[in-house]
């Protein structure tokens, strides 16, 4: 069946691995880590791909590389290949399978790591790899089956990927108690006005819906504390001085603090589905990913 593709030389597991180290580092000098020897031989071996495969893999950017069309369908291929190899292996030796999930750092610990437990005693010979990435980082990456899933916005997953509903992620106002008493008792909109706030930094979706909102009632957003993240947010209002909208499910871990939760009509209009968005290819290249699917999609759902 493979006769033709084996019978030439320059085809090998070493040659498409040395590949990949060379595509994912982004040229052959960071990819041999500053030794000659290996810089030749990666080299050399990527030459072999091209000459076998009779084309271009990459080329010379700068002091680094970029991929060919070629190049990056045939990173695909390899690190396909070997995922699914070494699942393979693995299961062979009832040794754990690594799934990789990509998700926004409040998604990984306010949903995902509360649930932890019971995902791992459901997939007892899996391991799991959280990597902490921006919704469209995630999607990107699983599109490129760099990691297996991503919990991120539905509005986010386009094709071909698919999206599995998990529930819609809502948003509150946090007050820590010596903000209650100046500021809980205004209706709307109006209690953000003046109110010390923790938000997120720059000027994504989520602050510059907010901003928008609060021009049009005439409402002071009073930003004292910007982070990189709504977890950083949240540990800004356990502090006691400042409050913050945050997912509602950043509830249970701020009720020690003696905060209180205020749903805020307004705050309806940041309602965003969320989903466990999947690879339909990468689930028929590494079976093992279909019952994975099945236990984050139970256990996640809210």
């Amino acid at each position: 069946m493979f006769v033709e593709l084996l019978s030439q030389g320059g085809l090998s597991l070493d040659r498409l691995q040395s590949f990949c180290l060379v595509a994912q580092a982004g040229g052959v000098t960071k990819a041999a880590k500053g030794d000659p020897a290996k810089q030749s031989l990666f080299s050399r071996q990527i030459k072999e791909l091209e000459e076998f495969f009779g084309t271009e893999l990459i080329r010379r950017k700068g002091r680094g590389i970029v991929l060919t069309d070629a190049g990056a369908r045939l990173h695909v291929i390899a690190r396909e290949c070997f995922a699914s190899l070494l699942d393979f292996k693995n299961e062979c030796k009832n040794q754990p399978v690594e799934v990789v999930i990509g998700a926004r750092e409040s998604v990984i610990q306010w949903l995902l790591m509360p649930r932890l437990d019971r995902i791992r005693e459901r997939l007892p010979n899996v391991r799991l790899k959280f990597l902490n990435l921006p919704t469209g980082e995630a999607v990107k990456r699983l599109a490129e089956g760099l990691i297996d899933f991503a919990l991120v916005r539905t509005d986010a997953v386009t094709r071909p990927l698919q999206a599995k509903a998990l529930g819609v992620m809502g948003y509150s106002l946090f007050l820590p108690a010596g903000l209650c008493a100046a500021h809980g008792r205004k209706d709307g909109l109006k209690i953000l006005d003046g109110l010390p706030l923790a938000t997120l930094e720059g000027e994504g979706s989520f602050r510059s819906a907010l901003s928008g909102v609060a021009r049009k009632q005439c409402v002071r957003v009073n930003v004292q504390v910007e982070c990189s993240s709504f977890p950083l947010a949240a540990r800004a209002v356990a502090g006691g001085k400042v409050a913050a909208i945050l997912p509602s499910i950043a509830a249970a871990g701020l009720e020690v603090a003696g905060v209180e939760q205020v749903a805020v009509p307004f705050l309806k209009a940041f309602d965003r589905q969320m989903s466990l968005a999947t690879s339909p290819r990468l689930i028929r290249i590494r079976p093992v990913l279909e019952k994975v699917v099945a236990v984050l999609h139970q256990v996640c759902s809210f």
